[in-house]
């Protein structure tokens, strides 16, 4: 094992509550790395077990430095995760679970990707032990490839344990003022990561997600085709996500105030956040209650004028998924009986 050269000095960032059971398993993998990070960051949010006690035995002998910090008050998984990144001072952070498993080529795996001075962030596939007999996998990305700029979507949901980060990242935006929508630090930093620059995936698992019941959040399960029906049709409104949309795209126009070299950049994914931001407008306009057959036609006419129904990995554009609820469900009025069944009684 040899530490991580001046061109990828990697520090892990590892934030802890209450994980005496798994924590060794984790720290153990760390340091069978066969390029090791310059540090390990620890930042406990109050744990109440042997947490702490077992980071410390392992700082006493780990071949890296590890730094341990308890925070006085809880600060969430959260926050938790974006003051240890902060607190690390190597140019890349791999942000780390206290209760995974790493495989000993992730971080010179990952790495390399970052040669490519314009990638931002590299997330790889992992799989999830502990759910089942059977081998599964979260997250799973098809393909191992660099993506260009504006070409995934910012607001997609991928775990912080699979992600190495350029450590410049952080101080684009200030983490205050992410919007709810993008308060967990995994959100918030693919979001920046992807309206900054390049993003990479890889398609081998380079750790083993454990899933328990103290997971803070675990793998996604699949739902029926039922229930998916369901949950499609009873999204009506959708200015909260328009709300949304343009209030991060108004971070990334002071971003680019902020940040003059990579201008250009934000202003491209803020207009992109703005016509995403005006689809949903035009979306709640279609499935209001007292639009008549006329407003819904004009409503979905507008999208796509705007080429609102067009394929898109990008997530700037609505994708063909929503074409067909609009045009099945929206337009001929069907969802105003769900509407409908939604209206108090006034049987006594």
């Amino acid at each position: 094992m040899k530490p991580s050269s001046s061109r990828c000095r990697i520090s892990v960032a590892m934030a802890t509550y209450n994980g005496e059971k798994y924590i060794g398993e984790q720290l153990d993998s760390i340091a069978r790395q066969d390029v090791l990070p310059v540090e390990l960051v620890i930042t406990d949010d109050g744990s109440t077990d042997g947490t702490l006690q077992i980071a410390g035995e392992f700082a006493r002998n780990a071949p890296f430095p590890v730094r341990i910090f308890r925070n006085e008050t809880r600060l969430g998984y959260a926050d938790n995760f974006l003051k240890a990144a902060s607190l690390c001072e190597g140019d890349l952070i791999a942000f780390c679970d206290q209760d995974d498993i790493w495989v000993e080529k992730k971080l010179t795996i990952c790495s390399r990707f970052f040669e490519d001075n314009e990638v931002q962030l590299v997330a790889h596939s992992a799989q999830t032990i502990g759910a089942s007999g059977e081998a599964e996998y979260y997250p799973r990305f098809s393909k191992t490839r660099v993506w260009g700029p504006y070409s995934v979507d910012p607001f997609a949901n991928h775990p912080g344990f699979s992600m190495v980060i350029r450590r410049d990242i952080l101080y684009l935006i200030d983490s205050e003022l992410r919007p709810d929508r993008l308060r967990s630090h995994d959100h918030w930093i693919w979001f920046l990561a992807t309206c900054a620059g390049r993003v990479a995936t890889i398609a081998s698992p380079l750790a083993f997600y454990r899933q328990h019941s103290g997971n803070a959040f675990g793998a996604p399960r699949q739902r029926s085709l039922t229930k998916l029906a369901a949950a499609v049709a009873s999204t009506l409104v959708y200015d909260e996500f328009a709300d949304f949309e343009l209030a991060s795209a108004n971070l990334l126009l002071l971003a680019a105030e902020k940040w003059p070299l990579r201008s250009i950049q934000f202003h491209r994914s803020a207009e992109r956040l703005r016509l995403r931001s005006t689809l949903h407008r035009l979306r709640t306009r279609l499935y209001q209650r007292e639009a008549n057959l006329a407003d819904r036609v004009i409503a979905v006419a507008r999208i796509l004028l705007l080429g609102g129904y067009w394929p898109d990995r990008s997530g700037t554009r609505l994708g063909a998924r929503s074409a067909l609820k609009d045009i099945l469900f929206g337009v001929p009025g069907i969802y105003k009986l769900s509407l409908r069944s939604l209206q108090p009684s006034d049987k006594r």
